[in-house]
């Protein structure tokens, strides 16, 4: 015998009493508070940033570091929704604008300019592609003139752009002629590394001129007082108490200080806690939800990688296997051995040296420069990392046939 649910059941759950109340409250993107708690000096520092603007000038183009979830993303939205408000009541010359951009989704130069032709002119009729990359520029040009704007752009997560020519066109705009007054595009950058200027042409840096910011991470006392102020909203009173709070707090704090993975670590404990059917969020449940949110964050980022990059992961761990300290030379000769075992032609060795560098800027390994008879990095993964890293690598069918695969270093060094 089959049975089954009648469809006006199945939504049963909605309207009963459960843990979550607003969902929206938990998510870093959805909710930004109207107090940001930890961040009063990054605060005041990029509220200077803008003083040129009530001095007829235009602030500098920025670039803030700092390591994901330590509110680079928060601060920015929320400074410049502050100068909105403090323009509307004492207004200047020209009409400034802002809008923030995700380099993670939006990363080519072509698709920046439409993004932004298309904010400027939402009934835009120019095309996602099919121009020349002058003429996005000119519609672009065109439209701030028109409207006479000064536009502030944040590129988050800016590693991710595939040119550093925008950057070096929009920092020459005003000294190559392109706008007819006070017009002006400066952009704040926000990158998790350090080392993201590294890989910019020194010209552009030099014509760029960012003023640099440094977030530190969120410590306890920050994450405790950030989860109890989302918590208020979030959740039904007496849902969890000052234990499992404090245990949140700590294990965050611990492991980078992310308020990003904070929040989704509280918000999968609730969903844990609710179908368990209970009506407190324990540390139990926080401990489970920790570890389930380390590894769908790995597995969903490294699942998305190109082929290759996922090569030189894989090249990684199984280094990492052999108990030897390994450096670029090592992980590029064990990449070259992979691909010659799954027929893949390997790519140039300076090719895989950017690569390297790349995933060490985006957290999938870490690397520690030493001197030994000459500069060099030592490569890794983290360990907490390498069980789902690898759970992701062999799901792609491209790089099963790797699995059983453990090339000797002394073979690899001979390639």
């Amino acid at each position: 015998m089959v049975y089954t649910i009648s469809n006006t059941h199945i939504f049963d759950y909605v309207g009963k009493k459960g843990i979550i109340i607003r969902a929206d409250v938990l998510s870093p993107d959805d909710y930004l508070p109207s107090v940001l708690i930890g961040r009063d000096i990054q605060i005041q520092e990029l509220a200077y940033l803008m003083k040129p603007l009530f001095l007829r000038g235009a602030p500098n183009n920025a670039l803030i570091f700092g390591s994901p979830g330590c509110g680079k993303t928060a601060t920015s939205k929320y400074i410049l929704r502050a100068l909105m408000d403090k323009l509307e009541h004492d207004p200047i010359d020209i009409n400034v604008d802002w809008i923030c951009i995700s380099c993670k989704e939006v990363y080519t130069t072509n698709a920046v300019l439409f993004k932004l032709i298309e904010y400027l002119d939402p009934k835009t009729k120019v095309k996602r592609s099919g121009y020349s990359m002058d003429y996005y520029y000119e519609i672009l040009y065109f439209l701030i003139n028109e409207k006479n704007i000064a536009l502030i752009v944040i590129l988050d997560e800016i590693d991710f752009l595939k040119s550093d020519d925008i950057l070096y066109s929009f920092s020459r705009a005003i000294s190559n002629g392109k706008f007819t007054g006070r017009q002006f595009i400066r952009i704040i950058g926000l990158s998790n590394s350090l080392k993201f200027e590294e890989k910019l042409d020194p010209r552009v840096l030099s014509s760029v001129g960012f003023e640099k910011f440094r977030f530190p991470s969120y410590n306890t006392d920050d994450i405790y007082h950030i989860l109890n102020d989302r918590i208020d909203l979030a959740f039904t009173p007496n849902s969890i108490d000052e234990e499992t709070i404090i245990e949140c707090a700590k294990n965050s704090a611990k492991t980078g200080g992310d308020i990003r993975k904070a929040l989704n670590v509280l918000h999968t404990a609730a969903k844990m806690a609710e179908g368990e059917g209970s009506e407190k969020i324990t540390v139990s449940h926080i401990k489970k939800a920790d570890e389930k949110v380390q590894n769908d964050d790995i597995l969903s980022s490294v699942v998305t990688l190109p082929l290759h990059h996922k090569i030189v992961l894989l090249s990684v761990i199984k280094l990492m296997n052999t108990k030897k300290p390994s450096n670029t030379g090592d992980v590029t000769s064990m990449y070259e051995t992979l691909c010659k075992i799954i027929a893949e032609k390997p790519s140039s060795r300076p090719t895989v040296s950017g690569w390297i560098s790349s995933l060490d800027m985006q957290g999938y390994i870490q690397s520690v420069a030493v001197n030994n008879c000459g500069k060099t990095r030592i490569i890794s993964i983290p360990h907490e990392c390498i069980q789902p890293t690898k759970k992701a690598l062999y799901s792609d069918y491209q790089l099963e046939g790797l699995k059983e695969s453990f090339p000797l270093v002394g073979e690899i060094n001979a390639i």
